[in-house]
């Protein structure tokens, strides 16, 4: 534990000096504070000034929102290990008490924990849809998003500017998945299978309409292609530290 302590004080130092990363850090606070006030007000102005009920889109916002949480996280962590890598950081500790298992390990945690932590007090704090049951499978399939996000950029590519691009492409991604869902009709909704968020919000979608043996079964495969996802971005990295 005391070696992981060290590592998190040295990410918030790290982060405390890069703009880019304090918005990893910050940006999902900063989300949940700004959808908790401004999405109520900019609903109310749309329906006195235009008739627009933005409330109907209420579930596709939390849904799209939320995304964004272990998206920026992800980020964070992602180029932090590229500063890592570049600096021959890991190369050090893979031959400390650490180790590079240790190292992974601490890497892939931190996200998860805090994209648990996060998304959960975005579903209990913003007001966009009720907590239950069916919430809980969506939040563990996002808990899963930030660290294959981060490995998946820190595996490709070979520096900061590099992993900055792709990490613009990520978040187009990101953005995807919801919106196929809540969008695209039913009969072409297969064409986003393959996109990780797509999972996480087709079990909110079903779920929030009543559907939960639907949504379980959705869930299972969401969390297995997950899973898949992860173990394939970590033998990457492993390979590229290699």
């Amino acid at each position: 534990m005391n070696r992981f302590r060290v590592l998190l004080m040295n990410d918030i130092r790290h982060a405390g000096n890069d703009p880019v990363l304090m918005v990893g850090f910050l940006g999902p606070i900063l989300l949940i504070v700004l959808t908790r006030y401004g999405f109520p007000m900019a609903a109310q102005w749309l329906e006195a000034s235009y008739s627009f009920d933005l409330t109907v889109y209420g579930h596709f916002a939390a849904v799209l929102l939320i995304v964004t949480i272990p998206m920026l996280l992800g980020m964070m962590t992602g180029l932090l290990m590229l500063d890592e890598r570049d600096e021959n950081v890991i190369s050090y500790y893979a031959v400390t008490p650490l180790m590079k298992r240790g190292y992974i390990s601490y890497r892939l945690t931190l996200p998860t924990i805090l994209s648990a932590l996060l998304t959960t007090m975005f579903i209990l704090s913003v007001g966009l849809t009720k907590f239950y049951w069916g919430i809980g499978l969506v939040l563990v399939l996002l808990a899963f998003e930030a660290p294959w996000f981060a490995l998946l950029v820190a595996a490709f590519a070979a520096n900061k500017v590099e992993g900055l691009a792709l990490y613009k492409i990520g978040a187009l991604l990101f953005i995807a998945g919801p919106i196929v869902v809540f969008f695209v009709p039913d009969v072409w909704l297969w064409v986003g299978v393959w996109i990780p968020t797509y999972w996480p919000a087709l079990v909110f979608s079903t779920g929030t309409s009543g559907h939960s043996f639907a949504s379980l079964i959705y869930f299972s495969i969401g969390f297995l292609y997950h899973v898949a996802i992860l173990f394939t971005v970590i033998r990457l990295f492993i390979k590229r530290m290699d």
